[in-house]
């Protein structure tokens, strides 16, 4: 059949079907004859997307002149359009809305983009939001809409943009653009660690305007994080993380190819606290802090987990434009830090062990900063390698030793550590080692010493069995430094 037919059949049925429809019953209102005509052609009209994958509008009663209250109306077409199984197509306009707006399971809601916003009217009451799905749901799409609590116009505390409760499985936000928060993420799941959120995913999406973070996940599984964008977060408390991560565990997150631009932040991008992070995934995301605030690194409790191909521009030149990860079997690598550092310590009740740092590129910039660092934490450290990175601390004055063995905050004990192939650039030691008793087993072999005061500076004797091969030096001091007698150090 050739495309002209094609498109004048599919037009016969439709002209054929509303014919027939309107003229069924006589005695409607117009109103009710509109709302019936355009919700019978709503599987056809929906199923006809553009290149954009915005597809036609199919709601109807609502008005998008940004003063009328469409709450109960859009509630309405939401839960019907869900009894049905149809996605609910809202048109462009800005949709005020008196409370929060109930999802439930199977619901599927698109705009037209950004010009679709929906939005909270001014108020000061706590735990307002925009949307919010209750426990026990499934089955959410949102996609090509904005969501804007309003921060500006709301005071009250736990202002959220969208909402998702405890056990909840299958959400989609894709290009939805989540603007204002208070005291809480612009995008807030709190599932529990019996009850967790699983499957949820969260696609090129826009997030700006938190007063503290953008996001906040808690208990969850099953999560992809990809090519969004975050930006003004920390405008109620800098000391705020863009991406909280937090009391309950996460497992399985994929957080890749995002961008973070830093404008209010002085806590890390990314932060895990009170909780793991666990067989998850972080890579091939942009880290930018122009101004240098410290908002721009990844902190936390992490098991098995892969820190990656992440990039931090700028930054305040110590941790928090870098790594600050505690916790066992993770992989650090192919970093790209231009002023921070990494700092590796233990886990909640056990010893940090297994960590592998390689391939990263490490530049610190405060005073008093090493580039890469073990200690920290009430546990100690052992099986770490460090490996093919290259570090450079030169920018930093004071104590800015380019690898600390045992010291970060406080000394702890490292054992097993292997120190391979690193290409180094200070003004201080090359290798710092400074740890508690019983630190023992340190071998460091193949590295390049470019520049620095010596190689090897030995702070502490409570090491035994550190040995030292196949290192190019090129320093003008070749020896290692003693601060305290101890037994000299194996050097081949």
């Amino acid at each position: 059949m050739s495309l002209f037919m094609k498109r004048f059949y599919q037009g016969a049925f439709v002209f054929t079907a509303l014919s027939l429809f309107a003229c069924k019953k006589d005695n409607i209102t117009p109103e009710e004859q509109e709302f019936k005509i355009t919700e019978k052609v709503a599987a056809i009209s929906t199923t006809t997307s553009s290149s954009t994958g915005i597809l036609t509008p199919n709601a109807v009663g609502l008005n998008g002149n940004g003063s009328t209250d469409n709450r109960t109306n859009l509630q309405n077409l939401i839960n019907s359009y869900a009894a049905k199984g149809q996605t609910l197509v809202l048109p462009a306009g800005r949709f005020l809305i008196s409370n929060e707006i109930i999802i439930p399971s199977n619901a599927s809601i698109q705009g037209q983009g950004e010009s679709t916003e929906i939005f909270l009217n001014n108020g000061s009451t706590t735990n307002r939001r925009v949307f919010r799905v209750p426990t026990q749901k499934s089955n959410i799409k949102i996609k090509n809409i904005k969501l804007n609590a309003n921060y500006a116009g709301n005071t009250g505390a736990q202002l959220v943009a969208m909402y998702v409760t405890d056990n909840v499985k299958t959400v989609s936000f894709e290009n939805v653009t989540f603007s204002g928060s208070r005291d809480a993420g612009t995008l807030t799941v709190k599932g529990m660690n019996a009850y967790q959120v699983v499957g949820l995913s969260v696609i090129n999406c826009k997030f700006t305007d938190a007063g503290r973070s953008l996001v906040e996940l808690r208990g969850t599984k099953d999560v992809i994080v990809t090519g969004n964008q975050f930006t003004r977060w920390g405008l109620q408390n800098a000391s705020s993380p863009g991406f909280q991560l937090q009391s309950q565990d996460n497992i399985n997150v994929n957080i890749s190819g995002n961008t973070f631009n830093n404008t209010n932040g002085i806590q890390f991008a990314i932060e895990c606290a009170a909780a793991y992070v666990r067989n998850s995934t972080i890579s091939n995301n942009t880290f930018n802090d122009p101004n240098g605030r410290g908002g721009n690194g990844i902190s936390g409790y992490f098991m098995s987990s892969t820190i990656t191909k992440n990039v931090m521009n700028g930054g305040v030149g110590n941790h928090r434009s870098g790594l600050e990860i505690f916790g066992s079997y993770n992989n650090l690598t192919y970093n790209t830090i231009t002023a921070g550092s990494i700092a590796i310590s233990g886990g909640f009740k056990e010893d940090a062990t297994m960590v592998t740092i390689a391939n990263n590129n490490v530049k610190t910039k405060n005073d008093n900063v090493g580039g890469i660092q073990l200690g920290g934490s009430s546990y100690n450290l052992n099986n770490i390698k460090i490996q093919n990175n290259t570090i450079d601390t030169r920018a930093s004055k004071g104590n800015s030793s380019a690898i600390v063995l045992g010291t970060y905050n406080t000394t702890r004990v490292v054992s097993d550590i292997t120190v391979s192939g690193n290409t180094v650039y200070t003004n201080c030691h090359c290798i710092r080692a400074q740890a508690l008793a019983g630190s023992k087993n340190i071998y460091i072999n193949n590295n390049y010493w470019k520049t620095g005061y010596t190689w090897l500076g030995m702070i502490t004797n409570t090491f035994s069995n550190i040995t030292g091969s196949g290192n190019v030096n090129e320093l003008s001091n070749k020896s290692v430094s003693y601060s305290t007698s101890m037994t000299p150090v194996a050097v081949k």
